[in-house]
């Protein structure tokens, strides 16, 4: 009878051998997290957000996602795959700030609009304690006329990723759902019209005596114009729209764009009036093109002599609709 018991426990023991499986994923060379058979692991990223955009689309780069087979050298023909799958449900759910726009994934350079398609296999495991890169970033569809800004804040969630885990030797299965929060406060507009073509605008002010800078963004003498000019890829757009300055605004003047000497800061102006850093003029795109002439002002502080030396800054001139 003893001998009957041992075998039936070796095959208990057998038993529970091929079912254990389990999966370790970090992202941002943080820690190896674990992950067992039939759970769920749950990983954050705050993402510094830098969007690169091709013709058609804003693409949300900055969380660098790596899973590896749980170390087991008792095993070395298992595998493990990661995918796409309905048991992990959608593979992307965009955040509220995206919720009315169009996006979805890059995997492994293909690129496949919300709603993604389940069963994409994104990258196998074998057994050999070595972390494989998860090739996945989410995009936002960009449109061919103009549409609001999208003001992302701190801490705001961008979006879920949705990921699913089986292999080569059991029917288990785990999940992965990777949040991705903001960084860092952003602003992208969806849209293929553009400012100057999408070039930098450069103000060089060039040497200025510290006396010459008013303290007036209408009246300062040191000021240079430039043309804005808007257009839209498609013919026969006409809207009206906004162009916002954004950027971080002086401690002395909210019209300011803030610079590297505390005592002096960029003005916009149009139409005889300065806009304020953060705010936003009215104008309008014609049949698919229109344009501005706007000046900008270097205006120091009331009652101040700056110090003398070179000064920067910048900002970002954003179009959207009223």
């Amino acid at each position: 009878m003893k001998r009957l018991y041992g075998a039936i426990l070796l095959l208990v023991l057998l038993s529970a051998a091929t079912t254990v499986r389990a999966a370790d994923c970090r992202v941002n060379g943080g820690r190896w997290q674990y992950v067992g058979d039939g759970g769920i692991l749950n990983l954050e990223v705050p993402v510094t957000v830098r969007v690169g955009s091709d013709s058609t689309r804003l693409i949300l780069e900055g969380a660098w996602l790596e899973c590896r087979f749980t170390p087991s050298p008792a095993h070395p023909t298992r595998i493990d795959y990661w995918g796409t799958s309905a048991q992990a449900g959608p593979p992307w759910v965009p955040g509220p700030k995206f919720s009315l726009q169009g996006t979805g994934l890059r995997i492994n350079g293909t690129f496949y609009n919300t709603p993604v398609p389940f069963n994409i296999r994104i990258a196998t495991m074998p057994n050999n304690g070595a972390g494989y890169l998860i090739n996945v970033a989410p995009y936002i569809l960009l449109r061919n006329d103009p549409s609001n800004p999208i003001d992302v804040r701190i801490g705001d969630i961008l979006g879920a990723l949705n990921l699913h885990q089986t292999n080569n030797y059991s029917s288990g299965s785990t999940r992965l759902v990777l949040t991705y929060t903001a960084a860092n406060n952003f602003d992208i507009s969806p849209s293929t019209c553009t400012i100057n073509n999408n070039n930098p605008i450069e103000i060089n002010f060039g040497d200025v005596q510290q006396r010459a800078i008013g303290s007036d963004p209408l009246t300062s003498a040191i000021r240079t114009n430039r043309r804005l000019t808007y257009a839209c890829p498609d013919g026969g757009i006409t809207t009206p729209i906004t162009i916002t300055y954004k950027g971080i605004p002086s401690s002395f003047d909210n019209r300011l764009l803030t610079m590297t000497n505390p005592d002096v800061g960029t003005a916009l102006v149009r139409a005889g009036a300065a806009v304020q850093v953060n705010g936003s003029f009215r104008t309008q795109i014609t049949n698919s093109v229109g344009g501005d002439d706007v000046t900008f002002a270097l205006v120091r502080r009331a009652g101040s002599l700056p110090t003398a030396g070179a000064i920067s800054g910048s900002g970002v001139l954003v179009m959207g609709v009223p």
